[in-house]
């Protein structure tokens, strides 16, 4: 699949994210289809013609030609998208004059090589409605903005009702409120990666020759590994364990669920009954397994289980939306996840011999999450005497924990670069 492609995929399916349910009917196959080829839409002027208040403004666009668009509304912070198919802009953005008006901003971004996207920074929650005009020159869109006009009265409400508040008692709720929100804020701006050491407690995985236990090593590399990430100001790593415990396989992807991981690392040592075997590997979740997490998924939610996927409720309501944005969030997981274990793989050749050149697919549980890009890690074979040697020591575990962070800080920098277009 080519970039463009998967490009096009994920931005269908954070939309879906946004809209939730209500807005399924969006995902049509006029959504999905190839852009035209033919020649771009010209964006000629934008001007702000009138303002009502603070609460109303309207926008006219000149085109001279016909234009294709879809607007939608963003959240936290407030923001109108308007997207334009196969559109260039030949104009310079307006920007509005008044601080207290609703149109905070205006900003573009080009997306699919000829698609023009523009957003609108708003002060407060508002809606938008569109009307397009032939005109002797072309097309005129009028675009105008509506705030909610409850909003205001509600946020008056809201700030009288603080500063009547004196007693100490509302004082500390405030500023635990404030606390938390804080560390929200915080952890949203982190890239998360949940680093899963195998086995431990009554599973002690593979065993050396020399007694080597592979849930000892792979605990140490892993905590090297979250050393390592959590010097990155803007990287922040948790573990699936952090001790000598057993966790289930099913618990682990939970744990990764719940701290809002971006990433799943699974670390492990391998063991094969040819003690002469060596060399790493990198495997991410294959078809089959995806398969039949998808319809253990899906059985849930007609069950009645709110499985959450990306932040959207997968029920049994919708069975054709809930399998449609299924399959487009493992898709773009799978396809993230191979450029993530290509990256790792391709760091680890320079610490050990490759078992295997190519990132090999199999139906490992721990990589069964449908949205998280995941992969499972055979750092060396426990069970070779040298490889075993090697692996005690702190010097080859810290080389290993090393190879596989520039392979995630790569794959981190690449998708932070390719998600700015959605901004």
């Amino acid at each position: 699949m080519n970039n463009s492609n998967r490009k096009r995929r994920e931005f269908i399916l954070k939309l879906a994210k946004t809209l939730g349910f209500a807005g399924g009917a969006l995902l049509s196959p006029q959504l999905l289809a190839k852009r035209s080829e033919s020649t771009p839409t010209r964006l000629l002027s934008i001007k702000l013609t009138d303002k009502e208040g603070d609460n109303k403004q309207r926008l006219i666009f000149e085109f001279d030609g016909i234009v294709k668009r879809s607007v939608f509304s963003l959240h936290a912070p407030e923001r109108i998208v308007l997207d334009l198919k196969n559109t260039s802009l030949k104009t310079r953005l307006i920007k509005p004059t008044s601080k207290s008006s609703l149109l905070q901003g205006i900003r573009h971004a080009i997306r699919n090589d000829n698609d023009l996207r523009i957003v609108f920074d708003l002060a407060k929650k508002a809606d938008a409605s569109t009307k397009l005009h032939k005109t002797s020159k072309g097309y005129r869109l009028e675009v105008t903005l509506a705030g909610d006009a409850s909003a205001k009265s509600s946020q008056n409400r809201a700030s009288q009702s603080k500063r009547n508040s004196s007693t100490q008692k509302s004082i500390v709720r405030r500023e635990k409120k404030s606390s938390l929100a804080r560390k929200q804020a915080k952890r949203r701006s982190h890239f998360i990666v949940a680093i899963d050491p195998g086995h431990g407690g009554r599973d002690p995985g593979a065993v050396g020759r020399k007694g080597t236990l592979e849930k000892d090593v792979v605990l140490k590399i892993a905590n090297r590994l979250k050393q390592r990430i959590n010097q990155q100001g803007d990287m922040k790593a948790i573990l699936t364990r952090e001790g000598d415990y057993y966790v289930s396989l099913r618990k682990r992807m939970e744990k990764a669920r719940a701290q809002g991981a971006n990433l799943f690392i699974s670390i492990h040592a391998d063991a094969n009954p040819n003690r002469s075997l060596t060399g790493s590997s990198v495997y991410i979740l294959s078809n089959r397994g995806a398969s039949s997490e998808a319809a253990r998924w899906l059985a849930e939610s007609e069950n009645s289980y709110e499985a959450k996927l990306g932040g959207v409720t997968v029920t049994g309501k919708n069975k054709t939306l809930s399998k449609l944005l299924l399959d487009l969030s493992q898709s773009a997981t799978i396809d993230n996840s191979l450029g993530l274990a290509e990256n790792v793989l391709k760091e680890l050749s320079g610490v050990n011999r490759l078992l295997r050149k190519n990132v090999e697919s199999a139906s490992f549980v721990v990589l069964k999450s449908p949205d998280i890009p995941s992969m499972l890690v055979e750092t060396a074979f426990i069970s070779n005497p040298k490889e075993e040697r090697r692996l005690k020591t702190s010097h080859y575990q810290r080389k290993l924990a090393n190879a596989i962070f520039h392979g995630i800080r790569r794959y981190h920098l690449a998708h932070k670069k390719n998600e700015a277009q959605f901004a």
